[in-house]
């Protein structure tokens, strides 16, 4: 039979052929063809956002077809595509937002330029969930020369650390080790050429990406109260390099976040901060001058563009900020491509804007002309009253924890001198728009800083300044605040729900 795929959007359009004579999962093509594919959640069939048109060729309509789609929506080839059994010749149509790069904050004042020496280089690298980032440091000068992203493929077993720590256990953890690894040689032969050799390598991660890399067991970290294999630093030799990986605090305070705390040690400050580490569990670190107070609260994944109807990742055409007069709304997209939806710092500034402008209450609700068919935001974008409700389950917690820390510090919002938030939608989020809509404490905002990809500048920092002292005692003088189960962060929770 003959497989057809048509990524939708994409410019210049090309078919992608694969001929196959046995019936075949819509995944496993997408595989041979060597094109990665956006499953959230792993294709276990939870969260019914990968849907695809069948041209034709459709396959039998699944029990997660009717979950996920609307009758007209499948009597017009729409399946899901992690549950699609390919039986016979189709043509498929694939949303560019499945397929797409996820775009991620680069480095500044980068040399751009190899070393004569071909040795003297190091090698900075955060392995995140979503992105992997890679750094050329020289040894001699300690200068950056060279950045570079990638998608981390172990997308495939699911988005969230949770799908893939459960992919390991299946019997995947050979296959998720190796899909990194391949990774990172792919971007290692990109970004400084087969023919160079890194004397050193820094490595930060969460702990699960940490332990899915070195392929330790992950069964502790399944289920509360989410052990660890290992969270001290590790450090070999192989291949004629010197190989570290940042320690890391706990299950959900990983290297990191240490490696992040180690940048703004050694290149910012001592006085007390925040540093937020926006995603579906978001890390919150505040450093009172001597401990290290340390969170992470269950955001969801709203504010990464997941689990909404008009949502998709950091990628080109994704709406990244919204302006709403009384004329029309207006808006930007990364890239400045066609829109194909919207992405976490457009949420957010979409919900401000509706807020402001009275079309959605303190509450969330809608105006009664929109609470049925949503708001229109372009002519096939639209914002639901449920999409809305992710969004302020994602910012109360945030909110919420962050009190909550500062109290447990028995600090003031005042003792707090800096608001470091970083990643992706640090680097991208209007932040009169995240205070207006409480994500962050408002007498926090004029200390707002975006510090990027700060795991991967503590990477570098580490290179150019390797201080293993400091390092230990950031993991020796950090206490763990649990907010799960605790009434006062559940209190906190429900209070701040409204806008």
């Amino acid at each position: 039979m003959e497989i057809k795929i048509v990524i939708e959007g994409s410019e210049p359009q090309k078919e992608y052929v694969l001929l196959n004579s046995e019936p075949i999962t819509f995944v496993e093509v997408m595989k041979q063809l060597g094109i990665s594919f956006y499953r959230p959640c792993g294709g276990i069939g939870k969260c019914l956002s990968c849907a695809v048109r069948f041209v034709y060729g459709a396959p039998e309509i699944t029990h997660d077809d009717e979950r996920a789609l609307d009758f007209s929506e499948m009597r017009n080839g729409w399946r899901l595509g992690c549950k699609s059994l390919i039986t016979k010749d189709c043509k498929i149509q694939v949303p560019a937002s499945l397929v797409s790069e996820i775009v991620s904050p680069e480095i500044q004042d980068i040399d751009n330029e190899l070393p004569v020496d071909k040795t003297n280089i190091a090698i900075a690298v955060d392995i995140g969930t979503t992105t992997i980032a890679v750094a050329v440091v020289d040894l001699r000068t300690g200068k950056i020369l060279r950045q570079v992203n990638a998608t981390n493929s172990q997308a495939k077993f699911g988005a969230d650390v949770m799908t893939r720590i459960k992919a390991a256990i299946d019997g995947h953890s050979q296959e998720l080790m190796d899909s990194v690894q391949s990774d990172l040689v792919q971007v290692g032969n990109k970004i400084i050429g087969e023919n160079f050799q890194a004397h050193r390598i820094v490595f930060s991660a969460n702990t699960t990406m940490t332990h899915l890399f070195l392929k330790y067991p992950v069964d502790g970290m399944a289920t509360f109260p989410f052990v660890p294999y290992n969270t001290d630093s590790i450090s070999f030799v192989t291949n004629y390099k010197d190989v570290f990986f940042m320690p890391a605090i706990s299950a959900f305070i990983g290297g990191d976040i240490v490696s992040g705390l180690y940048y703004i040690k050694k290149k910012k400050n001592d006085e007390p901060f925040i540093l937020a580490d926006l995603g579906t569990n978001a890390e919150l670190v505040l450093y009172d001058g001597e401990k290290y107070w340390c969170t992470s609260a269950s955001a969801g994944p709203a504010l990464e563009g997941a689990n909404l109807s008009c949502g998709v990742a950091s990628i080109r055409g994704a709406i990244n900020h919204v302006q709403i007069t009384p004329d029309k709304v207006k808006f930007t997209t990364i890239g400045g491509e066609k829109t194909i939806g919207i992405c976490g710092s457009g949420i957010i500034d979409l919900i401000f804007e509706l807020f402001r402008n009275g079309i959605i209450d303190d509450g969330g609700l809608l105006q009664d002309q929109y609470a049925e068919t949503g708001y229109p935001v372009t002519e096939n974008i639209t914002i639901t009253g449920e999409d809305i409700q992710q969004v302020l389950l994602a910012k109360s917690a945030i909110y919420s924890a962050i009190i909550l820390l500062i109290k447990e510090a028995k600090m003031d919002m005042d003792d707090v001198k800096h608001l470091y938030v970083s990643g992706g939608l640090g680097a991208s989020i209007g932040v009169w728009s995240a205070a207006g809509i409480n994500i962050f404490p408002k007498d926090l905002i004029q200390k707002f800083e975006s510090v990027g990809n700060s795991s991967l500048l503590g990477d570098i920092a580490y290179i150019q300044e390797p201080d293993q002292e400091t390092l230990t005692a950031i993991k020796e003088n950090s206490q763990i605040v649990y907010m799960a189960g605790n009434p006062e962060f559940e209190e906190l929770f429900l209070e701040n729900l409204r806008l």
